[in-house]
């Protein structure tokens, strides 16, 4: 055991005594592992102690302990205390040292630690074709439910973006510091959904971001400390709960069935330990597509309220509902206060247009805005003006109406050629809303090796074990309808098909 005095050397800590933050003690545990002077299994003070050591708050210290913990350099163990992890190797970290005494000066690679040595299998994507269309090899690709940019109103858009562009000009609006563009975007956004989702809300309630993952990250920036239990369902938007993951949070997956999240079961988690939020979808749940229940609704807003956590609720696709009238989100119950909204424009008329939205309290607005501000001085302002008028004169509004209709047809092909395809081994239905469906297979089925095989026959699709927050095998596929025409469907489901039996084999 390290004699207590030479803590803060033992760890690297610069500085004067109480100038460390909880950042530079867990830099220090895990240089001090990394390097063999602290050993596998060795024992830490407590955290009252260590803080006197250092000449620290003891609230530094626990969170650097529940970080490094969290992090797998430490464990704790109830009764005893807190230990280097055993699952380092001491043999290893001499064989590093080694190795790293004898580099040349600027001989390695910059490869900073917090960079992940590979994205997530999900990500792959983003190498493929954007929109579904043949690239030279013709790739078609079942996406998570993009629109199809080809039913864009084309004139219509010129138009406005060419006025934006002119007005913008005119004005100075194109200037540094200009707000008019965004605090008409907001105007028309409030109108929006007020008269679409029944939310009430001001501008000034209203943050604009480029982009749902913009949003969720603004959010949780604000939300989540290192150690925090996010609770988010059992298949899950991947983007959301890597940003939590990466801001220190302990991911908690609450089950899912036919009416949407089991909120019995975030009850109970709440009952057992504080929980700092909930990430959900439930107007269309990501990826399975099916809508919260009412009174699951209430129970959850219920449950808010009493235990003081918060609810992130992402309505990314509300406008395509067709079945039915679409459910009011959880943000437009007058008396919460607990839930907040993020949303985007991007379903309506394609990913190029990045225009997503944050709903909340007014306070919470100007906190998430003035982080905002480190990242980004100046939105689109051309785009913005572009948006507003859009919104404003009703030009939207009329091609959600107009593209829906192809949307429906499209859902409708899709599960035709699904039930010829594959019969009984599958199991799907047509979801009230969104622009994709969630299929089911057999247990006979292995659909990762299918989604495999089906790069093979130039189609892209994704196997559900993406979607699990704890990489679990999921015998599903989330097959985006919207973005390919009836014939191009008829052609990726034979595809799939072909996959299919392929794995079989």
């Amino acid at each position: 055991m390290v004699q207590m005095r030479n803590w803060r050397i033992l760890l690297e800590l610069d500085g004067a005594s109480g100038n460390a933050s909880y950042r530079d003690i867990l830099a220090g545990l895990a240089r001090a592992i990394k390097d063999g002077r602290l050993q596998p299994g060795a024992p830490l003070p407590g955290t009252r102690e260590m803080a006197g050591m250092l000449g620290v708050n003891r609230k530094t210290v626990i969170v650097a302990y529940e970080e490094a913990v969290i992090k797998g350099w430490l464990v704790s163990e109830q009764r005893r205390g807190t230990f280097v992890s055993a699952a380092f190797d001491a043999g290893a970290a001499a064989a590093t040292r080694a190795q790293s005494a004898g580099a040349q000066p600027g001989s390695r690679a910059f490869a900073p630690a917090f960079l992940p040595a590979s994205l997530p299998s999900y990500f792959d994507h983003l190498a493929q074709p954007a929109d579904g269309r043949p690239r030279g090899d013709g790739m078609m690709y079942f996406d998570n439910g993009s629109p199809d940019h080809r039913l864009l109103p084309q004139a219509v858009l010129h138009r406005h973006y060419r006025n934006a562009m002119r007005d913008s000009l005119r004005s100075g609006r194109v200037r540094y510091g200009n707000p008019e563009a965004a605090r008409q975007l907001r105007t028309a956004l409030a109108e929006m959904l007020g008269a679409t989702r029944a939310l009430a809300v001001s501008p000034s309630c209203i943050c604009l971001t480029q982009g749902t993952q913009m949003a969720l990250h603004l959010v949780a920036s604000a939300l989540i400390r290192p150690g925090d239990v996010v609770l988010v369902e059992r298949l899950s938007y991947p983007p959301a709960w890597a940003i939590f993951r990466a801001l220190g949070a302990r991911i908690e997956v609450v089950d899912i069935d036919a009416d949407g999240c089991r909120v019995s079961q975030v009850e109970e988690i709440c009952r057992r330990r504080p929980v700092r939020c909930i990430y959900l979808t439930p107007h269309h749940q990501f990826p399975s597509t099916v809508s919260l229940r009412a009174d699951r609704r209430e129970k959850l807003l219920a449950l808010a309220a009493q235990h003081a956590f918060s609810i992130i609720e992402e309505d990314y696709d509300h406008e395509y509902h067709f079945s039915g009238r679409p459910y009011p989100p959880l943000a437009s119950d007058a008396r919460q206060r607990n839930v907040i909204y993020v949303g985007s424009l991007s379903k309506l008329l394609g990913p190029s247009f990045r225009c997503g939205f944050i709903v909340a309290p007014e306070n919470l607005i100007q906190a998430l805005e003035q982080h905002q501000f480190l990242l980004s001085t100046h939105g689109d302002v051309v785009m913005q003006k572009m948006m507003a008028d859009l919104i404003g004169n009703g030009e939207l509004r009329r091609h959600v109406r107009r593209s829906s209709k192809h949307y429906r047809a499209r859902q409708e092909v899709l599960l035709d050629c699904l039930h010829a395809g594959f019969g009984e081994r599958i199991a799907t239905r047509a979801p009230q809303g969104g622009l994709a469906l969630w299929v089911t297979f057999d247990p006979q089925t292995d659909v990762d090796a299918m989604a495999r095989h089906a790069l093979q026959e130039g189609l892209f699709v994704r196997s559900g074990s993406q979607f699990s927050p704890v990489g679990e095998p999921v015998n599903g596929l989330r097959l985006g309808f919207a973005s390919m025409a009836p014939d191009e469907l008829v052609r990726a489901v034979a595809r799939l098909q072909r996959a299919w039996k392929s794995s079989l084999r």
